[in-house]
């Protein structure tokens, strides 16, 4: 197992962070917008400028996901894109969906299931999306 993490492509997560970041920019900023902003029961108002933690913040935790995926790819021995693909859907769908789901499962979530459709895709598609990064750059 400690073969895995000193395997890990470097560059291969910082790609695949920027990816998975701008990934979440177009999601939320131009496909998604009123719906992201209705999911937070913030519909009726403007957007706004995220601050610099709600940028930072994504992208860190966003690099440790991808990290965490590459030891596992690593891990397993994935080196083809359709296992690639396929770690990418069970991390996707088994952990980060259920994740959003239980993290908007909170008062401060007005709407946690509608957030939860709008957000659920895009972490699953930004999974899918860095393990194939991975394999490429492998």
């Amino acid at each position: 197992m400690t073969e895995a993490f000193s395997q890990m492509n470097w560059l291969a997560v910082l790609v695949a962070t920027v990816a998975h970041f701008a990934l979440g920019g177009v999601w939320y900023m131009v496909l998604f917008p009123k719906q992201y902003r209705a999911s937070l029961g913030k519909g009726d108002q403007p957007a706004q400028k995220p601050g610099p933690l709600f940028m930072v913040g994504p992208f860190v935790c966003s690099a440790i996901n991808i990290a965490t995926t590459v030891f596992l790819l690593r891990a397993l021995g994935i080196t083809t894109y359709g296992d690639a693909l396929l770690l990418g859907a069970i991390v996707g769908i088994g952990y980060l969906v259920p994740m959003t789901v239980n993290i908007a499962i909170n008062p401060n979530f007005p709407r946690p299931f509608y957030y939860s459709l709008i957000s659920g895709p895009m972490f699953t598609l930004g999974s899918l999306m860095s393990a194939a990064i991975m394999v490429a750059m492998s």
